[in-house]
């Protein structure tokens, strides 16, 4: 049986209160140290006796992007990638092919650290970070200062990948205190364990289990925090602006129907004797194309068991398409429901099947696992509650709008926004909407990212401040 202990002070430190983690099945899985909330300030402290503001960011970002090759390729803790895929997958209900892929890409976002520190820097490159100094123009700069030195971060169980972000600030120079999520102690664990292996400085992260009695005590002593969770950790925070809080993203796409040509649903059979749109799937990326919108669609609800909180909650089709939506609907209601380690699993199981029974979905029980069967919900109205909720599933709704008809009041408090559109007027409508986090234009998936694109704003605009800084020679010197 796995263990994950409390990390603090550069070395592991056993606890007296140990959770039992169980698995979707409710089998014992690992044992985790709780930290208890008085542990938070002592841990802060030894962060920052360890954040000297003069560290080598240089030989940290190497150290980093060397931690991200081994984390998805070496032993760490006698724990294989394929190993850490499937604590994870038992531990969360997560399909054991996106538990692999999303080390994968936590991974890989590691190892191109430097790339990424290029999307949160002003003008595009790392450099503010070395020098603490933007240079809008040669002879003009102002100073880019952080606004503080220790990090504390709130994890979410729902996909590893987020993970990225207190590496993030790592590479930054901060130093950061991790709540692990609940149910996924695993990932910061081994990300901490590559660190150390690749010669990180250990010292610089605290990995803190334990429930949301630490929250406040993290926000408390840390001098940012960044958090992931629902409603009840929403009003646990409030409206601090030390937190930056990342809550459901009701992510939507929105599909006009002269931008995806014939409609996918004729019932003209194909040569393998299905109708048209409905052939094998195939996973989508930012460069599927317009012809086969069908398999688009399912895939902006579908990628990643529908997990993540920019898989698409709603699809909005604006004009005439005959048989897209019910194309749709039809794929993912075929989709079979499988125990989430068999290898063509694509529908995430529930630990709780009480929570799953609160959705507006549809709950299931198969080999005596609770599902949310996957679905998208046609003619459901913008009034009704179930319009665009978010539930960690592939489970969405689908709207008709007429041609011409205004979508961007349906659009706002959006997450990520895709735009199959040909109204150059609506995109730039979306660009300016301030309650829209991300857009894309065109057949790009509303999960698409790359490591360090803005998902929230950036980070570096949280954890830094722009201000005036002027060098002039003192005359009488």
């Amino acid at each position: 049986m796995r263990e994950i202990p409390i990390w603090r002070g550069g070395r592991e430190r056993a606890s007296l209160d140990v959770r039992m983690l169980r698995d979707y099945r409710g089998r014992p899985l690992a044992k985790v140290a709780t930290a208890p909330a008085l542990l938070v300030h002592r841990a802060v402290a030894e962060l920052r006796a360890a954040a000297e503001p003069e560290a080598d960011l240089t030989a940290l970002w190497d150290r980093i992007a060397a931690a991200g090759r081994l984390l998805d390729a070496a032993e760490l803790g006698g724990c294989s990638p394929e190993e850490h895929a499937r604590l994870v997958t038992l531990a969360t209900g997560a399909p054991l092919t996106d538990s692999r892929r999303a080390l994968a890409e936590l991974a890989r976002g590691m190892a191109q650290v430097r790339e990424a520190l290029t999307w949160q820097a002003p003008g595009g490159t790392p450099e503010p970070f070395l020098t603490r100094r933007i240079e809008p123009a040669p002879g003009k700069s102002c100073g880019w200062a952080p606004v503080g030195r220790v990090l504390g971060f709130v994890a979410p169980s729902n996909h590893p990948a987020v993970h990225l972000t207190w590496v993030l600030a790592l590479a930054m120079g901060w130093v950061v205190a991790v709540r692990p999520g609940a149910d996924d102690p695993f990932t910061p664990w081994r990300v901490l364990l590559a660190l150390r292996e690749a010669g990180f400085p250990a010292e610089r992260i605290a990995l803190l289990p334990g429930g949301h009695d630490l929250v406040p005590a993290l926000v408390e002593h840390c001098d940012r925090t960044v958090a992931y969770g629902g409603p009840a950790l929403e009003s646990l925070l409030g409206r601090d602006p030390r937190v930056l809080f990342n809550g459901p993203g009701r992510s939507k796409v929105l599909v006009d129907a002269d931008a995806v040509g014939a409609a996918p649903g004729d019932p003209t059979p194909d040569p393998n004797g299905q109708p048209s749109g409905l052939r094998t799937h195939k996973p989508a990326s930012s460069s599927t194309s317009a012809e086969d919108p069908v398999t688009f669609l399912v895939d902006c609800i579908l990628h990643d068991g529908g997990r993540k909180c920019t898989c698409a909650s709603a699809v909005l089709l604006r004009g005439d398409a005959p048989g897209l939506l019910e194309a749709v609907a039809e794929r993912l209601a075929r989709l079979p429901l499988l125990d989430p380690l068999d290898p063509a699993a694509r529908v995430p199981a529930w630990k709780d099947p009480a929570a799953a029974r609160l959705t507006p979905g549809e709950a299931v029980e198969v080999d005596g696992l609770t599902f949310v069967r996957p679905a998208l919900v046609l003619g459901v109205d913008p009034a009704d509650p179930r319009f665009g909720a978010e539930i960690p599933a592939p489970w969405a709704t689908g709207l008709r709008l007429p041609a011409g008809a205004d979508p961007l009041p349906l659009l706002r408090g959006s997450l990520a926004v895709t735009l199959m559109t040909k109204e150059a007027a609506l995109v730039r409508r979306c660009l300016r909407e301030p309650s829209i986090q991300k857009l894309f234009v065109g057949p790009v998936p509303p999960w698409h990212t790359e490591p360090g694109a803005p998902h929230k704003g950036r980070l570096a605009d949280f954890l830094f401040t722009a201000k005036a800084y002027r060098e002039a020679v003192i005359p009488w010197i």
